[in-house]
């Protein structure tokens, strides 16, 4: 994926007047005058903006660009890179001050340029790239394993569930019961949808609560509810607020069943697990999960070792669905629900599947992409997405005739009551808090694993091998904040065209001069 923040191929022009169908009309009394025309200015044809050349021009013609270029490569491709200033000391393993590093004095801009981070492909797709990538290898290794120090898992059991919210009221939906042969995609399909809501009686507000429509997958109607009034907003924002808590019990019951089955054959298991979330389009989170069970091994127990054979799959996936069918409870009171909400998972069932069994039909690889691709997700599937609210925004956003705009009051109305908090403070998120993915300590490795191999990586200059722990400075980083995005258009131009340019050459996608002395930017010119 592209990860460009500015155009950086020519721009499409428009056609010009004055020929064919797109021929301007003039008044029969005002002729035309011929003039000769203007010429063509370079740098509008390659879709850069006046401002953005002169900036541009400045910074190639300053001589130091290829410095720039180097100092901001990590985060060339970021849209809006986070600056800091300050000092960085480099200490050896004995403590001793070798060198410091002031951003104002020795660094290109005085400032030093980081990847904000971002996690949403929406505000930085680079960044969520990353993330994304990160979260792939994270969940691969944790079921094929053979890696990161990890033993061969492929004897492990291992269960990938999905745990819907319940009904909150009727909304347009879409199922296709039967997909077609080619159908590759479930999401996308264009695979026959069944009716949405044949048969329905009108509501008690007079709106009709029936619709014979056959719903595509882009319809902006899906998970809209019919009626806005006889919908639950309070008890979906409440669900959302409480997923977490509800996730945790289901966990401990999960922990409690699997040990009685442990004491019944004899044996110790264990489970671990990767969860990721996703908003559905009414609005409510859902989550995916994948399930390993493992063994104990008394001489090492914190070796990771595959289940005792007496353990079958049907007895494990018996766990699970146990542990999520018993799981319910009552929320804490709130002013304006004495008695609590319900909380529990919906009255649909598990959709459970085994990953790895023999002749399974699912391939880990892109079951490992389709849960490492919501973690750059937020509430796209709701049509709108929104980052952290204030009372301004609520007001600006909060239009009662949207689903978006009712469940956004629910959450800042039930908010202000003490000890709901929470449900303001993820008013964006339609109540839900918490990261977008969590696993056990021991399913696989970390993110800061991760970013520690990036770090050797540049360190090493790409011979990771070079890397030795006990002979490795020590970067003691005293740097503050100092601004966000790029200091110029100009600058993000140049940047995202170098990270372009890179991760072409990277791919080997349309790299035809590799030799950089030859290189002449068309703004230079």
């Amino acid at each position: 994926m592209s990860s460009s923040t500015l155009p950086l191929g020519p721009a499409t022009t428009s056609l010009v007047a004055g020929s064919g169908e797109n021929a301007e009309t003039y008044w029969p009394w005002a002729a035309p005058t011929t003039t000769s025309p203007a010429p063509a200015d370079p740098d509008s044809q390659l879709g850069f903006d006046a401002t953005e050349v002169v900036s541009a021009r400045a910074r190639v013609r300053s001589g130091d660009l290829d410095d720039w270029l180097g100092h901001v490569s990590a985060a060339a491709a970021c849209t809006r890179p986070i600056r800091l200033s300050g000092q960085i000391d480099v200490r050896n393993r004995d403590g001793q001050l070798m060198h410091t590093i002031d951003t104002e004095t020795d660094m290109p801009d005085g400032v030093l340029y980081t990847p904000c981070g971002n996690r949403r492909a929406s505000v930085c797709p680079s960044c969520a790239e990353v993330y994304r990538r990160d979260t792939f290898q994270i969940i691969r290794a944790g079921l094929e394993g053979n890696r990161y120090g990890l033993p061969p898992l492929d004897q492990h059991i291992a269960i990938f569930l999905t745990a819907t919210a319940p009904s909150f009221g009727p909304v347009h939906h879409r199922v296709v019961k039967t997909h077609a042969a080619d159908c590759r995609s479930r999401e996308r399909c264009t695979c026959r949808a069944s009716i949405c809501r044949p048969f329905a009686k009108p509501c008690p507000h007079g709106v009709e609560m029936r619709c014979t429509t056959r719903h595509k997958t882009t319809d902006p109607l899906l998970g809209v509810p019919f009626c806005l009034d006889c919908y639950d907003h309070t008890g979906q924002v409440v669900w959302n607020h409480e997923a977490p808590e509800l996730w945790r019990r289901t966990v401990q019951e999960a922990d409690r069943e699997l040990e009685r089955l442990g004491r019944r054959l004899g044996v110790t298991l264990r489970r671990r697990y990767v969860k990721v979330y996703e908003f559905q389009a009414r609005g409510v989170v859902h989550y995916h999960a994948i399930f390993r069970l493992d063994g104990y091994h008394p001489d090492c127990p914190t070796a990771i070792v595959p289940a005792d054979q007496t353990v079958t799959r049907t007895m494990f996936e018996s766990v699970l669905d146990t542990a999520f069918r018993k799981t319910a409870y009552t929320s804490r009171a709130h002013p304006e629900h004495p008695g609590g909400w319900p909380i529990g998972w919906g009255t649909r069932g598990l959709d459970l599947k085994h990953i790895n069994a023999p002749g399974a039909d699912a391939n880990l690889v892109k079951l490992t992409g389709y849960l490492a691709k919501y973690v750059t997700k937020s509430t796209e599937a709701t049509g709108s997405t929104f980052r952290r609210l204030d009372q301004l925004a609520v007001d600006l956003h909060t239009d009662s005739t949207t689903h978006v705009g009712r469940l956004i009051r629910a959450c800042w109305t039930l908010g202000a009551a003490d000890g709901w908090q929470r449900l303001r403070r993820y008013a964006h998120q339609y109540g839900h808090g918490g990261h977008i993915t969590t696993k056990s300590r021991g399913f696989s490795v970390t993110y800061a694993f991760k970013r520690l191999e990036r770090v050797i990586w540049r360190r090493t200059q790409g011979h990771p091998h070079l890397w030795d722990d006990q002979e490795a400075d020590l970067v003691v980083c005293r740097l503050g904040y100092h601004a966000t995005g790029w200091i110029t258009t100009g600058d993000a131009l140049l940047a995202n065209s170098a990270a372009d340019a890179a991760r072409r050459h990277a791919h080997n996608l349309d790299y035809a001069d590799p030799d950089p002395a030859t290189t002449v930017h068309p703004l230079a010119a």
